[in-house]
């Protein structure tokens, strides 16, 4: 549990130009944009992998120390409370690009798409 910032948070390319519409407009930042969809991914219990087409898309050492206990709360509950689940923080960050992939699609399939 070091709380790594040298690791880059991937997302689909697809969501590029969401991303970078939402920073400094609805949050102030990717990682809050990246955060909301990692928990509403998970609260869905359905990670979903990144296709062939993620990139980069910002340094983790923008996470917030409480955005960070968050993640690592999750992966324990998930992990049954093994503390190794844990240890590396890459490892953490690919899981919680999972849980925010699947939470960008429920925010485009059952919030964005009723402002349309």
């Amino acid at each position: 549990m070091s709380m790594s910032g040298e690791i880059r948070v991937r997302t689909e390319s697809k969501y590029k130009n969401l991303y970078n519409d939402m920073r400094n407009f609805a949050l102030g930042d990717m990682h809050e944009f990246f955060f909301l969809c990692a928990c509403l991914g998970y609260k869905a219990g359905k990670p979903k992998e990144l296709g062939s087409g993620a990139e980069d898309r910002f340094w983790s050492k923008t996470f917030t120390p409480d955005e960070y206990a968050c993640f690592y709360a999750m992966i324990l509950e998930k992990k049954d409370m093994e503390l190794s689940s844990i240890a590396d923080d890459k490892v953490v960050i690919a899981e919680m690009e999972k849980y925010a992939n699947a939470g960008m699609e429920i925010l485009i399939d059952d919030f964005l798409v009723l402002l349309c």
